[in-house]
C-alpha cells in the first residue's frame, strides 16, 4: 500500500513521549516513516527523540528551535517520502491498528483523505468518543462531493460543526498537504488543524469519513482545551482572517463564508464558558403569530427549542403554559410525560423541536392519544441570529 510518513511534533512532553511514540512503532501497518521533529524542547525530550532514533531505523529526528506546530509540522513534511501522510500529537497515543484501518481504506477507493473518530481521554480513566456523526460516508467529486463541502465546517440543517478538523484522526495525501502548507500562514497558533484540513478538502477529490476510534486524545492540566486564555481570542482571529483570505478564491458556491462564521461561533461558545464561566444558549423566536395572547398552551419538547420558547414566556407572559411535556421528565420537576397530554384539556399544543421528521413522529404520536389535529402547532423554529 505504499510508505506512510508519521509526523510528531515534540514540545516538553517527556511525560508522555514514550507512550506516544511507542504506540506508532507497534502500528500493525509496518511500512513506515516516523519524522520526530523536536521544537526547541528543554525537558529531555530532545534526547529520547534521539535515543529512538539509534534504536529502529524508521525513525527520523529534526531539530529546530521552538516556532510551534504548524512550522514544526511543515518541517516534517518537507522531509517526509510517503504517499500518505499522518500526523500524532506527542501526548496522545494510538491503537496499533489505527493505520492499517487507514490505509486499507485508502486503496480501497484511492481515497484522497480518509478521517476517523477519535477518544478524549480524561486523566488516563474517563473517555469521550468524538465523531463525524454528521457526515459519516464517502464523497466523491461529480456525485455528492458538493453535499461535503456545503457542510465541511458546520451543517446547517443539523445545527452543529461538520467534520472535526484534527489532521491526528487522518490519513492524506502528501501532495494536497504540501499544496495547503505551502499556501497557509504558518504563525497561525489557534486552528492550525482546520487551516490545512480544509484547505485540504477543497483541493481534493475524494474523502472517506468511518465511525472508527482509534485515535486517543489526551486532556491534562497543560492541555490547550483545559489552559484557554483571552490572548487564544486573539490568536483565533489570526486565523478566522487567513480563511476569509483562503475562501475568496473559491468565491461562494458551498456558503464557505457562513460556514466560517458558524465554526468560529462554536469556539466561542467553547472558549466564553472555559474562561469566563458562562453558558452560552442558543435561542429560537417563539411562534407568536400562530398562538394567542393570554392564551393556554401545552408546550412539547424541553431540549433547546423547547427552553428557549419556555425562557421567553416565563420572562413576558405572553400567553400561559400549563403543562410542559417532554419524554425525558428528568429535565426537570416541572416536565410532564406525553402520556399525560390526552387529560389535559383541549388547549393547544407548541411543538418545540427543530427537525421536521421528528415533529412529524410527534404529531403522529399525539393522533394515536386520540387529540385532535387542530390543537397541534409546529412552527420551524428561527434561531435568532448572533453573528
Amino acid at each position: 500500500m505504499g510508505l506512510l510518513s508519521i509526523i510528531v511534533p515534540v514540545y516538553n512532553n517527556i511525560k508522555y513521549l514514550r507512550q506516544c511514540i511507542n504506540s506508532i512503532l507497534n502500528q500493525e501497518y509496518r511500512n513506515i516513516e516516523v519524522i520526530l521533529v523536536d521544537d526547541g524542547s528543554t525537558d529531555g525530550s530532545s534526547e529520547l527523540c534521539d535515543e529512538y532514533q539509534r534504536t529502529d531505523n524508521r525513525i527520523q529526528v529534526i531539530h529546530k528551535k521552538n516556532e510551534g506546530c504548524m512550522k514544526a509540522r511543515w518541517y516534517g513534511l518537507r522531509r517526509s517520502k510517503g504517499r500518505y501522510i499522518g500526523f500524532v500529537d506527542s501526548d496522545d497515543w494510538i491503537d496499533p491498528d489505527m493505520y492499517s484501518v487507514l490505509m486499507s481504506a485508502a486503496k480501497e477507493k484511492n481515497c484522497d483523505i480518509v478521517s476517523m473518530g477519535y477518544k478524549v481521554v480524561f486523566d488516563e480513566q474517563k473517555e469521550m468518543r468524538m465523531d463525524d456523526d454528521t457526515l459519516n460516508g464517502y464523497y466523491e467529486k461529480g456525485k455528492n462531493l458538493d453535499l461535503f463541502l456545503a457542510n465541511m465546517m458546520f451543517d446547517a440543517d443539523k445545527r452543529k460543526r461538520g467534520v472535526q478538523p484534527s489532521l491526528c484522526t487522518k490519513v492524506i495525501k502528501r501532495e494536497l498537504l504540501m499544496q495547503s502548507f505551502n499556501g497557509a500562514d504558518l504563525k497561525i497558533t489557534m486552528g492550525e488543524d482546520a487551516a490545512i484540513f480544509y484547505s485540504c478538502c477543497l483541493k481534493m477529490k475524494n474523502i472517506y469519513i468511518m465511525r472508527e476510534y482509534k485515535y486517543f486524545y489526551r486532556v491534562h492540566d497543560t492541555s490547550m482545551c483545559r489552559s484557554l486564555t483571552i490572548d487564544n481570542f486573539n490568536e483565533f482571529y489570526m486565523f478566522y482572517q487567513y480563511m476569509q483570505t483562503l475562501f475568496l478564491e473559491y468565491g461562494n458556491p458551498y456558503g464557505l463564508p457562513d460556514q466560517l462564521k458558524q465554526y468560529i461561533w462554536t469556539f466561542l461558545e467553547q472558549g466564553i464558558n472555559q474562561v469566563f464561566h458562562i453558558m452560552l444558549k442558543r435561542n429560537y423566536v417563539f411562534p407568536y403569530i400562530n398562538i394567542e395572547r393570554g392564551s393556554d398552551i401545552i408546550l412539547y419538547g424541553a431540549g433547546g427549542v423547547g427552553q428557549s420558547y419556555y425562557d421567553q414566556i416565563m420572562d413576558n407572559h405572553y400567553c400561559n403554559i400549563v403543562f410542559w411535556a417532554d419524554k425525558n421528565v428528568n429535565i426537570s420537576k416541572n416536565i410532564i410525560h406525553p402520556s399525560h397530554i390526552s387529560r389535559a384539556g383541549n388547549m393547544k399544543i407548541l411543538i418545540a423541536v427543530k427537525k421536521r421528521e421528528l415533529a412529524d413522529e410527534i404529531v403522529a404520536e399525539l393522533l394515536d392519544l386520540g387529540i385532535n389535529r387542530e390543537r397541534l402547532v409546529w412552527i420551524c423554529p428561527q434561531e435568532i441570529p448572533v453573528i
